[in-house]
């Protein structure tokens, strides 16, 4: 885990603000000594490639702004690669992607701390970042850091922070609200803002809930216009065309001084309803100095910009000197608290209390703050880990039973239909064989007629009872006769065999009666 504390103003090397917020930002941006020399005192002194043994120059590209680009952002760097450590003697990374920035829209450098690879010329090139390396290198637990920008008008001053792979307790003043990574991958820290209210009023200068993106690489405040227009009220403002800034008066200055007014920012992970925390920004926060080269002389601002649409609202360093940020992109959430400024003198006890993020892989550490107690260490499960834990092992359970249901169900349908089937069958065959049974009944009867037809034929034949008389007749009569028995005797013998069909009507199908109850299903 890597521990920095940083002073843009007082620092003899090259300094860089941590960059946070969006995704695919993993590069160290500083400016470029050659093109600016004038200003290297001011800007915490530049960074010279002529001066590196280890720069290895890639080529003159654009800047990467795309969100900052909605704010008017542009400019170019020289790519190179080199090596980066934190720190007078911390932690050290060979050849990361340094850009050197040669453009008045950024005074500072920034430190870029996605942990995504970067592409510079081709997809298929991708170059490893400052937290990835750190990470692959096993010198930091996980892709997280956690970032506070300082207070520098406390007395004495309170420096910024920034904890790679963890967090530190003393910075901040714990809270349950947990904020999930935004959908968009270039706006991962989205906040909503429910309200804004100043200690100085009764009503809130937010009418409507909006969501905000909290962007280090830029200084301001960027609010809706009648949310700035309500600020120019409240704090007695006015907006300088020219430089495009809010100047404070100095008589405006002592009267807020002594009224030691608040601005209060009310976030949650949605616009309204919900969790919520509350930032409390002194009116100290707000003033700020600016000089040259964005005015002649030293005048007194107020960092608050008008945004023309939802595209530009965005929380800046300004807000960043009173919110401690901790982001975790393996649980791809983050959290907002209340910064806190331990003292910096030597006389009291300041040393960082620092808590590691162990990866999901691992044994779990949530970045919500209100899991945080003197009890716990890296290795405890969190409240909202634990209720994860027990919510997915009834969704389980629950789901095991639906899948029982569902089987058992589907195994009766199926028993059902086949017995309907088995008993339409027997029913099929039942009938056909009663059809079967009639028919051959029948042809027996007609068979008797038609010997009986066939006898009265032949005494028709005989000519009536004169030809009776006659004995010689008598005798033919007696044998046509004998011989009409022979045929009815003949068909006579088949009669078993027609008898035989009773025995089968002992089908199956009768071993149930049709009035006793049908087979369960």
């Amino acid at each position: 885990m890597c521990k920095s504390q940083h002073d843009s103003s007082s620092s003899n090397k090259s300094s860089a603000e941590p960059f946070l917020g969006r995704r695919r930002w993993s590069l160290v941006l500083l400016h470029n000594a050659t093109r600016h020399p004038a200003t290297e005192k001011l800007r915490g002194y530049d960074f010279n490639p002529n001066k590196s043994s280890t720069w290895s120059y890639l080529g003159l590209y654009k800047l990467g702004l795309i969100e900052e680009s909605l704010l008017g952002y542009s400019g170019n760097a020289e790519f190179g690669y080199d090596n980066v450590t934190l720190g007078w003697y911390g932690e050290g990374v060979e050849k990361q992607v340094v850009q050197g920035f040669a453009t008045k829209d950024f005074y500072l450098g920034s430190l870029g701390i996605s942990p995504y690879a970067v592409n510079i010329t081709t997809i298929n090139d991708p170059h490893p970042s400052l937290l990835g390396a750190l990470k692959d290198n096993g010198q930091v637990p996980s892709i997280s850091w956690a970032y506070t920008a300082g207070a520098f008008y406390q007395v004495p001053p309170a420096f910024g922070s920034l904890t790679l792979g963890g967090f530190d307790t003393t910075r901040f003043k714990p809270n349950n609200v947990s904020f999930p990574f935004g959908a968009d991958p270039m706006r991962e820290l989205l906040v909503g803002i429910q309200s804004i209210t100043f200690d100085m009023t009764a009503s809130s200068l937010l009418s409507t809930g909006i969501y905000a993106f909290i962007d280090s690489l830029v200084p301001h405040i960027w609010l809706p216009l009648q949310v700035c227009e309500a600020f120019e009220q409240a704090f007695n403002l006015t907006w300088n065309n020219s430089s495009e800034l809010y100047i404070v008066t100095e008589d405006m200055h002592n009267r807020l001084v002594q009224q030691n007014a608040n601005i209060t920012l009310k976030l949650g992970p949605d616009p309204a309803g919900g969790n919520f925390v509350d930032i409390v920004m002194p009116y100290g926060s707000f003033d700020l100095t600016a000089s040259a080269p964005y005015v002649t002389n030293s005048t007194r601002y107020f960092p608050l910009k008008r945004a023309q649409n939802a595209t530009q609202y965005t929380l800046g360093r300004a807000f960043l000197q009173q919110a401690y940020v901790i982001a975790d992109y393996g649980r791809s959430n983050f959290s907002v608290s209340q910064a806190l400024f331990p003292s910096t003198s030597s006389s009291q006890n300041s040393a960082p209390n620092l808590v590691p993020i162990s990866a999901p892989s691992t044994d779990v550490v949530s970045t919500n703050p209100a899991s945080l107690n003197p009890g716990m260490t890296s290795t405890d499960l969190s409240p909202d880990a634990i209720g994860g834990l027990t919510a997915g092992i009834v969704a389980l359970i629950l789901l095991v039973i639906i899948a029982v249901v569902l089987t058992v169900r589907s195994r009766r349908r199926q028993q059902a239909v086949r017995a309907a089937a088995a008993k339409a069958e027997l029913a099929a065959a039942a009938l056909k064989e009663d059809e079967a049974d009639a028919g051959f009944r029948k042809a027996e009867l007609d068979t008797v007629e038609a010997a009986r037809h066939e006898l009265a034929t032949a005494d028709t034949a005989l000519g009536g009872e004169s030809e009776l008389e006659v004995p010689d007749n008598c005798h033919e009569m007696s044998a046509q006769a004998n011989e009409s028995l022979y045929e009815l005797a003949t068909d006579d013998v088949q009669a078993p065999e027609l008898e035989s069909t009773p025995v089968r009507t002992t089908h199956p199908h009768f071993s149930w009666q049709p009035d006793m109850p049908a087979p369960s299903s």
